[in-house]
């Protein structure tokens, strides 16, 4: 799958929180800027779970990809996510 189409996937998740952040820039930090909170975070990532079908090993994923759509679509839908990491 394209980075593309994570992206994609991933704005369409974030706009059952906030439809506003369907145009958002992909390396926004979700966190820093407060559009993602920590209890919103948790159900975030479940559902990019069960869109993507992937179960990363997030404690092997850095930090820093967790925090941007672009991270998050290496993470999610990138080539290594099938393997349920991606390097760092």
């Amino acid at each position: 799958m394209s980075n593309d189409h994570g992206e994609a996937q991933i704005r369409k998740v974030l706009s059952t929180f906030h439809e506003d952040l369907l145009n958002l820039p992909a390396d926004v930090d979700l966190i820093d800027s407060r559009l993602i909170n920590s209890l919103t975070f948790i159900t975030f990532i479940q559902n990019l779970i069960d869109v993507s079908g992937c179960e990363p090993d997030l404690d092997a994923v850095p930090i820093a990809k967790l925090r941007t759509i672009d991270g998050l679509a290496e993470v999610f839908f990138g080539a290594n996510a099938t393997a349920g990491q991606v390097a760092q």
